[in-house]
């Protein structure tokens, strides 16, 4: 569906007036509120899924979604107990031509279930923690002296063994 922003900042100047084909979600628009009040979304990685639209809107082409469990052709739709449903979006954008049953299109259908699979697996989906506070956690254990898979103790740094060895 169209959505229509207006980012009063300069920056924004050399994309006012021009239409953008990138999929868009609903949940980016938190992320794009955040950023244009000056705060860092990824800091709410774990509670948000979008991403902020700003570098779109300030004419940055950043790497960006491939689908959006529908893409810019074809919409895929998955229910339980059901076949599924796939509508080319190009020729029948009112959706009245259902090709889920159609063998001439299994390729692609296979192709998107593929990527609702991913989709239903991604990390956000389970993370409570921000990206920062992940990132400032890695190798945590190791600094506190847990010492799990070490096998010689010569492959530790100093600090990390001194203790063990009193």
């Amino acid at each position: 569906m169209p959505l229509i922003i207006y980012d009063p900042s300069s920056a924004a100047d050399a994309t006012r007036g021009s239409v953008c084909d990138q999929l868009v979600e609903a949940l980016d628009l938190i992320p794009t509120f955040l950023a244009a009040l000056g705060a860092d979304p990824a800091e709410q990685s774990h509670r948000l899924e979008g991403r902020s639209l700003l570098p779109m809107l300030r004419g940055e082409t950043p790497a960006w979604r491939r689908f959006v469990i529908s893409d810019k052709r074809w919409k895929y739709v998955h229910a339980i107990g059901f076949r599924p449903m796939l509508y080319d979006l190009a020729s029948d954008p009112h959706e009245f031509c259902d090709l889920g049953a159609d063998p001439a299109y299994a390729d692609e259908r296979s192709r998107l279930a593929a990527a609702l699979h991913l989709w239903s697996l991604r990390l956000s989906q389970r993370t409570t923690r921000s990206e920062a506070a992940m990132r400032a956690a890695r190798d945590a254990s190791l600094r506190r002296g847990i010492l799990i898979g070490v096998w010689d103790e010569a492959d530790l740094e100093d600090e990390l063994w001194c203790a063990y060895r009193g």
